[in-house]
């Protein structure tokens, strides 16, 4: 991988993640949306699978590990959204089949009390960015073999689109 190719990554991560934070404001809006755009946890959304397979080529960059914990707390804040508008997750109806079959309208109080929780969400998700901009930077100033100590290719890196 060279800085080019790190740099691609990078901000392919950065697009799927504000995709992420779009669909979940879709969500609250009461758009329908199709299952593959749910972000359930962290390893499921289209970051999760890039942060956790490829990106961890990344992994020693200064800055990269603490982009995990920001993320679960993402996903913990998403998840608050989750049981506001549709319910406890333990209920008997499945997860998937309280979020597309669901018949009942979402009290006014409940989705006032998930945008505020969406608004916390938007500020994680912009540290998340600011976290991969920062990386950008870190990768743009290392030359070509600072920058091959960092980075790990043992398998080839996927771009995320």
């Amino acid at each position: 991988m060279d800085k080019h190719d790190v740099v691609d990554t990078l901000r392919s991560a950065a697009l799927a993640h504000k995709k992420w934070t779009a669909n979940a404001l879709a969500l609250i809006e009461g758009v329908p949306l199709d299952k593959a755009q749910v972000p359930v946890n962290s390893t499921e959304c289209e970051f999760g699978k890039w942060y956790y397979s490829d990106g961890q080529n990344l992994r020693d960059l200064p800055g990269f590990k603490e982009i995990e914990e920001m993320h679960d707390g993402l996903h913990k804040t998403y998840m608050e959204i989750f049981v506001l508008l549709f319910g406890e997750v333990e209920n008997k109806t499945s997860f998937f089949g309280r979020l597309f079959g669901r018949s009942h309208k979402v009290a006014n109080a409940n989705r006032e009390a998930a945008m505020k929780k969406y608004h916390i969400l938007e500020n994680r998700s912009d540290t998340i960015i600011k976290q991969l901009v920062q990386l950008e930077r870190v990768v743009m100033a290392m030359g070509d073999e600072q920058l091959h100590r960092y980075v790990h290719t043992e398998q080839p890196a996927i771009h995320i689109h």
